[in-house]
C-alpha cells in the first residue's frame, strides 16, 4: 500500500473522498516492478470556481519512485472522476517505467543459446 499525502486547496476533503483516494491510488504499488520501492505519493485536489468548461476540480498526483517522479494531473467536473482519470494516467506511466527498468529476458536466452551451441 502506498503512503498517500492528501491535501486540498480551496476545498475541504471529507472522509468519503479520502477513502476513495486510498482505494483507487493506494493499490498502484502492485504495478511497480519488484525491488523498486516507492517513497510515497502526494495528491493535491484544487477547487477552481473559474475553471474552463466546468472543469472545477483539478487533481495532481506525484508518485515518487527511483529515478524521475511519475506525475499525472487532470481537471474535471467532480473530484471522483478526476481521481479515476489520474489513476489511469499513472497506470500507463507505471507500465512504461516497468518496461524501462526490468531486466531483459532475451539477453539471458541468447547467452544460454550461445553457451549450449558450442
Amino acid at each position: 500500500m502506498i503512503k498517500i499525502h492528501l491535501t486540498g486547496r480551496k476545498f475541504e476533503i471529507d472522509e468519503e473522498l479520502h477513502k476513495y483516494v486510498e482505494k483507487k491510488l493506494g493499490g498502484l504499488n502492485k504495478y511497480l516492478p519488484r525491488g523498486h520501492n516507492n517513497q510515497g505519493m502526494t495528491v493535491e485536489i484544487f477547487k477552481d470556481p473559474s475553471g474552463k468548461e466546468d472543469n472545477k476540480y483539478k487533481v495532481t498526483a506525484i508518485l515518487r519512485v527511483q529515478g524521475p517522479d511519475l506525475i499525472a494531473e487532470t481537471a474535471t467536473i467532480n473530484p471522483h472522476s478526476a481521481i479515476d482519470i489520474v489513476e489511469q494516467k499513472l497506470k500507463i506511466q507505471i507500465r512504461k517505467y516497468k518496461e524501462k527498468h526490468q531486466p531483459k529476458r532475451n539477453n539471458i536466452k541468447r547467452a544460454w543459446d550461445k553457451f549450449t551451441s558450442r
